[in-house]
C-alpha cells in the first residue's frame, strides 16, 4: 500500500511536469516502452529493482538503456527514482500511470472474457453499448475463456458485469442449496 501511495504522489508530479510541457502523450508512450523493454526482458527489470545494484550502475542503466527510447523528461524521472531509491514504484506507478491517461484522455479500458472468440459485429455492439453507458472511449481487450460456458463478463474501471452462463449456474446451485434441494 505504501508503494501505491509513492507511486501516485510521483506520478502527480510527472503528470503535472508532462501537462505543463504539453508531452503527455509523449510521456504516456514513453512510459509504455519502459514497461515493454521490462515485459521483455525479465532479467533487465531484476537487475533494476534489485536492492544490491548499486545507484551508479542503475544510473548507467537507465542512461544506456531507456534514455535512447524516452524522452529527457522520463529519463531524468527515472534518475530521480533511482537517486531517491524509489525504483520499486515502477510497477504500481506504470500502472496508476495508464488510469490517469485513460481518464484524462477521456477513455476506458474493458477487459472482456468470453466463452468463443466474437463476431465484428457483436465487437462493434458490445463496444458501443459500454461507451454509452461509461460516457467515454472505450478500449478493448478481448480473452477467450471457454471455462465461463457461453455469455461474457466485463471488467471497466472497478465494475464487472458478469453475464456467464459459469456465474449464472453457481447462483442457481446456491438458490437450490438454499431452499433445500442440492
Amino acid at each position: 500500500m505504501i508503494d501505491k501511495t509513492l507511486a501516485i504522489g510521483y506520478l502527480q508530479a510527472l503528470f503535472e511536469l508532462a501537462r505543463s510541457k504539453d508531452q503527455f502523450q509523449q510521456v504516456t508512450g514513453d512510459l509504455e516502452v519502459v514497461a515493454e523493454l521490462f515485459r521483455q526482458n525479465e532479467k533487465l527489470k531484476k537487475i533494476f529493482l534489485h536492492p544490491s545494484v548499486t545507484r551508479d550502475e542503475k544510473t548507467r542503466l537507465v542512461k544506456g538503456v531507456f534514455a535512447p527510447h524516452v524522452s529527457p523528461l522520463v529519463r531524468n524521472f527515472f534518475l530521480l527514482l533511482v537517486e531517491k531509491r524509489r525504483e520499486n514504484i515502477l510497477d504500481d506507478l506504470l500502472e496508476q500511470y495508464h488510469a490517469v491517461a485513460d481518464l484524462v484522455g477521456g477513455r476506458h479500458r474493458a477487459f472482456i472474457k468470453t466463452a468463443a472468440p466474437l463476431t465484428e459485429d457483436s465487437l462493434t455492439r458490445l463496444k458501443k453499448a459500454l461507451e454509452d453507458m461509461t460516457k467515454k472511449t472505450v478500449e478493448m481487450n478481448v480473452q477467450v475463456t471457454p471455462e465461463i460456458l457461453g455469455g461474457v463478463i466485463v471488467k471497466i474501471g472497478n465494475r464487472v458485469l458478469d453475464g456467464s452462463v459459469a456465474s449464472r449456474l453457481k447462483n442457481l446451485r446456491k438458490k437450490l442449496i438454499e431452499v433445500g434441494i442440492g
